[in-house]
């Protein structure tokens, strides 16, 4: 448990130290049937615009270059729109990876699922999601959820 303490607060303290992402214009694809695939920033993101008010979940994927960290996103969607003031964020990575979720701190348990609730304010929101392990890996996406009550 102390070694996972350790890793925890040396993550944090990698994550506190790194540089902001920005965020990287989009460009729709054609066909919505297909899941969106969001890399690793600076890399272009293409993402599936969305009229819904309660927006059906995509897979959006942020692999790491090396490809030994992942980050997947089922929902919400980016630039979804809602009329509740709270989203779920739901994804998958690497059993043990810390996830960051804006200011929360998660764990993937060993089903590599995670999933958490981020209150929103009216008008656009942005969801950064950031996914560490214990390698000193990192990959991130950033989202922006739209609150229309």
């Amino acid at each position: 448990m102390n070694k996972h303490l350790i890793i925890l607060a040396l993550i944090l303290m990698l994550i506190a130290c790194s540089p902001t992402p920005t965020a990287v214009p989009s460009s729709p694809t054609a066909n919505s049937n297909n899941p969106t695939t969001i890399p690793a920033t600076p890399r272009p993101q293409e993402v599936i615009p969305t009229t819904d008010i309660q927006p059906t979940p995509t897979l959006i994927t942020a692999p790491e270059p090396s490809g030994t960290l992942w980050l997947q996103v089922l929902s919400p969607q980016d630039e979804a729109v809602v009329n509740t003031p709270q989203v779920d964020v739901i994804g998958s990575a690497p059993a043990g990876a810390v996830i960051s979720v804006n200011d929360e701190i998660l764990i993937v348990g060993d089903d590599g699922q995670f999933k958490t609730t981020v209150s929103l304010d009216e008008g656009p929101n942005l969801i950064e999601i950031i996914a560490s392990d214990d390698n000193g890996n990192e990959t991130s996406l950033i989202l922006t959820i739209i609150y229309e009550p």
